[in-house]
Protein backbone atom coordinates (compact mmCIF):
# COMPACT_ATOMS: atom_id res chain seq x y z
CA UNK A 1 0.00 0.00 0.00
CA UNK A 2 2.62 2.50 1.07
CA UNK A 3 3.96 2.32 -2.54
CA UNK A 4 0.39 2.19 -4.05
CA UNK A 5 0.35 -0.19 -6.28
CA UNK A 6 -2.39 -2.77 -6.57
CA UNK A 7 -3.28 -6.09 -5.03
CA UNK A 8 -7.06 -7.49 -5.26
CA UNK A 9 -7.74 -5.73 -1.76
CA UNK A 10 -6.29 -2.45 -3.15
CA UNK A 11 -8.45 -2.65 -6.29
CA UNK A 12 -11.64 -3.10 -3.96
CA UNK A 13 -10.92 -0.37 -1.67
CA UNK A 14 -9.88 1.95 -4.86
CA UNK A 15 -13.52 1.52 -6.58
CA UNK A 16 -15.80 0.64 -3.92
CA UNK A 17 -14.41 1.90 -0.20
CA UNK A 18 -15.58 2.69 2.79
CA UNK A 19 -17.51 5.32 4.74
CA UNK A 20 -19.63 6.01 7.42
CA UNK A 21 -23.11 7.07 5.99
CA UNK A 22 -26.68 7.81 7.07
CA UNK A 23 -29.29 5.32 5.75
CA UNK A 24 -31.42 8.66 4.45
CA UNK A 25 -29.27 9.36 1.59
CA UNK A 26 -28.83 13.36 1.42
CA UNK A 27 -28.10 15.21 -1.93
CA UNK A 28 -25.04 16.75 -2.77
CA UNK A 29 -23.98 20.62 -3.29
CA UNK A 30 -25.53 21.79 -6.52
CA UNK A 31 -27.71 18.59 -7.27
CA UNK A 32 -31.64 18.05 -6.16
CA UNK A 33 -33.29 14.42 -5.81
CA UNK A 34 -34.15 12.56 -9.35
CA UNK A 35 -37.97 12.82 -9.97
CA UNK A 36 -38.86 10.04 -12.41
CA UNK A 37 -35.99 7.48 -12.03
CA UNK A 38 -37.65 5.08 -14.58
CA UNK A 39 -37.11 7.79 -17.08
CA UNK A 40 -33.70 7.98 -15.83
CA UNK A 41 -33.33 3.98 -16.51
CA UNK A 42 -34.43 3.87 -19.53
CA UNK A 43 -32.48 6.49 -20.79
CA UNK A 44 -29.87 5.20 -19.62
CA UNK A 45 -30.23 2.14 -20.98
CA UNK A 46 -31.01 3.32 -24.39
CA UNK A 47 -27.63 5.14 -23.92
CA UNK A 48 -25.54 1.14 -22.78
CA UNK A 49 -27.60 -0.84 -26.20
CA UNK A 50 -25.47 1.64 -28.63
CA UNK A 51 -22.38 2.04 -26.62
CA UNK A 52 -20.15 -1.18 -27.71
CA UNK A 53 -16.97 0.28 -26.42
CA UNK A 54 -15.18 3.36 -24.58
CA UNK A 55 -11.95 4.31 -24.57
CA UNK A 56 -10.47 7.12 -22.56
CA UNK A 57 -7.78 8.70 -20.38
CA UNK A 58 -8.16 9.10 -16.32
CA UNK A 59 -6.59 10.94 -14.03
CA UNK A 60 -6.83 9.49 -10.08
CA UNK A 61 -6.08 11.38 -7.46
CA UNK A 62 -5.79 9.68 -3.82
CA UNK A 63 -6.81 12.17 -0.60
CA UNK A 64 -5.01 10.29 3.03
CA UNK A 65 -6.18 12.66 5.75
CA UNK A 66 -3.19 10.75 8.18
CA UNK A 67 -0.58 12.06 5.89
CA UNK A 68 -1.91 14.95 5.00
CA UNK A 69 -0.81 14.27 1.15
CA UNK A 70 -1.92 13.03 -2.29
CA UNK A 71 -0.93 10.40 -4.89
CA UNK A 72 -1.49 11.46 -7.97
CA UNK A 73 -1.43 8.31 -11.22
CA UNK A 74 -2.83 8.61 -14.46
CA UNK A 75 -3.70 6.00 -17.40
CA UNK A 76 -5.75 4.27 -19.69
CA UNK A 77 -9.43 3.12 -19.83
CA UNK A 78 -10.82 0.64 -22.07
CA UNK A 79 -14.27 -0.92 -21.80
CA UNK A 80 -16.03 -3.52 -24.46
CA UNK A 81 -19.34 -5.21 -24.36
CA UNK A 82 -20.61 -7.41 -22.39
CA UNK A 83 -18.24 -7.63 -19.62
CA UNK A 84 -14.14 -6.64 -20.44
CA UNK A 85 -12.59 -3.81 -18.97
CA UNK A 86 -8.78 -2.84 -18.82
CA UNK A 87 -7.42 0.01 -16.46
CA UNK A 88 -3.62 0.21 -17.17
CA UNK A 89 -1.72 2.96 -15.50
CA UNK A 90 1.34 4.58 -16.80
CA UNK A 91 2.36 7.47 -14.44
CA UNK A 92 4.04 7.22 -11.13
CA UNK A 93 4.01 3.64 -12.49
CA UNK A 94 3.26 1.14 -14.67
CA UNK A 95 -0.18 -1.14 -13.72
CA UNK A 96 -2.42 -3.12 -14.98
CA UNK A 97 -5.60 -4.55 -14.31
CA UNK A 98 -8.18 -6.69 -16.97
CA UNK A 99 -11.41 -7.83 -16.20
CA UNK A 100 -13.26 -10.01 -18.93
CA UNK A 101 -15.30 -13.31 -18.90
CA UNK A 102 -15.95 -13.41 -15.51
CA UNK A 103 -12.19 -13.31 -14.54
CA UNK A 104 -9.51 -10.86 -13.00
CA UNK A 105 -5.83 -9.96 -14.13
CA UNK A 106 -3.27 -8.08 -12.10
CA UNK A 107 0.39 -7.42 -13.66
CA UNK A 108 2.56 -5.75 -11.35
CA UNK A 109 5.73 -5.39 -12.96
CA UNK A 110 6.73 -8.92 -14.10
CA UNK A 111 4.32 -10.49 -11.28
CA UNK A 112 0.75 -11.57 -12.44
CA UNK A 113 -1.96 -12.61 -10.43
CA UNK A 114 -5.18 -14.38 -11.89
CA UNK A 115 -8.63 -14.53 -9.96
CA UNK A 116 -11.95 -16.52 -11.34
CA UNK A 117 -14.40 -14.12 -9.32
CA UNK A 118 -17.18 -17.83 -9.97
CA UNK A 119 -15.43 -18.70 -7.03
CA UNK A 120 -15.88 -15.56 -4.84
CA UNK A 121 -19.31 -14.23 -4.02
CA UNK A 122 -17.14 -10.55 -3.26
CA UNK A 123 -15.44 -10.90 -6.60
CA UNK A 124 -18.55 -11.46 -8.80
CA UNK A 125 -19.72 -8.07 -6.67
CA UNK A 126 -16.60 -6.21 -7.58
CA UNK A 127 -16.65 -7.50 -10.59
CA UNK A 128 -20.07 -6.75 -11.40
CA UNK A 129 -20.81 -3.67 -10.02
CA UNK A 130 -17.53 -2.21 -12.09
CA UNK A 131 -19.55 -3.15 -15.11
CA UNK A 132 -22.73 -1.54 -14.48
CA UNK A 133 -21.15 1.50 -14.01
CA UNK A 134 -19.74 1.54 -17.61
CA UNK A 135 -23.01 -0.33 -18.86
CA UNK A 136 -25.09 1.95 -17.19
CA UNK A 137 -26.89 -0.71 -15.69
CA UNK A 138 -26.53 0.17 -11.79
CA UNK A 139 -29.83 0.42 -10.99
CA UNK A 140 -30.30 -3.31 -11.56
CA UNK A 141 -28.02 -4.04 -9.27
CA UNK A 142 -29.19 -6.41 -6.36
CA UNK A 143 -25.96 -6.09 -4.01
CA UNK A 144 -26.52 -1.96 -3.66
CA UNK A 145 -29.53 0.44 -2.90
CA UNK A 146 -29.29 3.29 -5.41
CA UNK A 147 -29.97 6.91 -4.73
CA UNK A 148 -29.53 9.32 -8.09
CA UNK A 149 -29.57 12.93 -8.14
CA UNK A 150 -29.02 15.48 -10.76
CA UNK A 151 -27.95 19.05 -11.65
CA UNK A 152 -27.90 21.05 -14.78
CA UNK A 153 -24.97 19.14 -16.48
CA UNK A 154 -25.20 15.74 -14.61
CA UNK A 155 -26.58 12.67 -13.08
CA UNK A 156 -25.01 11.36 -9.47
CA UNK A 157 -25.76 8.08 -8.04
CA UNK A 158 -24.50 6.96 -5.10
CA UNK A 159 -24.60 3.40 -4.59
CA UNK A 160 -24.74 2.25 -0.89
CA UNK A 161 -24.57 -1.84 -0.26
CA UNK A 162 -28.13 -3.88 0.61
CA UNK A 163 -26.48 -6.50 2.07
CA UNK A 164 -24.16 -7.59 4.83
CA UNK A 165 -21.70 -9.11 3.11
CA UNK A 166 -20.77 -6.09 0.87
CA UNK A 167 -21.63 -4.04 4.03
CA UNK A 168 -18.45 -5.19 5.71
CA UNK A 169 -16.39 -4.35 2.36
CA UNK A 170 -17.76 -1.18 1.58
CA UNK A 171 -20.15 1.70 2.11
CA UNK A 172 -20.64 3.86 -0.90
CA UNK A 173 -19.66 4.71 -4.44
CA UNK A 174 -20.25 7.73 -5.77
CA UNK A 175 -21.01 8.19 -9.81
CA UNK A 176 -20.82 11.14 -11.83
CA UNK A 177 -22.77 10.52 -15.17
CA UNK A 178 -22.89 13.24 -18.04
CA UNK A 179 -26.15 14.32 -18.95
CA UNK A 180 -25.06 14.97 -22.92
CA UNK A 181 -24.28 11.03 -23.77
CA UNK A 182 -24.78 9.36 -20.50
CA UNK A 183 -21.36 8.64 -20.31
CA UNK A 184 -19.42 8.04 -16.75
CA UNK A 185 -17.24 11.31 -16.51
CA UNK A 186 -15.95 10.80 -12.52
CA UNK A 187 -15.90 8.10 -9.41
CA UNK A 188 -15.32 9.07 -5.84
CA UNK A 189 -14.52 6.60 -3.38
CA UNK A 190 -14.70 7.29 0.37
CA UNK A 191 -12.98 5.42 2.98
CA UNK A 192 -13.40 5.36 6.65
CA UNK A 193 -11.01 7.91 8.55
CA UNK A 194 -11.69 10.49 5.87
CA UNK A 195 -9.22 9.20 2.92
CA UNK A 196 -10.80 9.36 -0.49
CA UNK A 197 -10.42 8.77 -4.19
CA UNK A 198 -11.40 10.33 -7.40
CA UNK A 199 -11.22 9.05 -10.60
CA UNK A 200 -11.80 11.33 -13.32
CA UNK A 201 -12.32 10.10 -16.94
CA UNK A 202 -11.01 12.73 -20.46
CA UNK A 203 -10.34 12.53 -23.35
CA UNK A 204 -13.79 9.96 -23.77
CA UNK A 205 -13.94 8.18 -27.43
CA UNK A 206 -17.09 6.14 -27.75
CA UNK A 207 -17.51 3.04 -30.23
CA UNK A 208 -14.02 3.05 -31.84
CA UNK A 209 -12.18 -0.62 -32.47
CA UNK A 210 -10.40 -1.71 -29.69
CA UNK A 211 -8.30 -4.88 -30.32
CA UNK A 212 -9.25 -8.14 -28.77
CA UNK A 213 -6.10 -8.51 -27.08
CA UNK A 214 -6.39 -5.35 -24.84
CA UNK A 215 -8.79 -7.72 -22.62
CA UNK A 216 -6.62 -10.64 -22.62
CA UNK A 217 -5.88 -12.97 -19.76
CA UNK A 218 -3.11 -14.93 -20.08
Amino acid sequence: MFRYRFSVATFIFLFISSIAFTTQAQAPKGFSDVVNTMSLQSSLANSAKSTQTISSDFSQVKHMKMMNDKVNSKGKFYFKREDKIRIEYTSPFQYLLVMSGGQIMVRDENKTNKINTRNSKTMQSVNKVMMDCMRGTVFGNKDFAVKAFESKTQYMMQLTPANSSMKNLFARIDVYIEKADNSVSKLVMNENGGDYTEMVFTNKKINTTLPYALFSIR
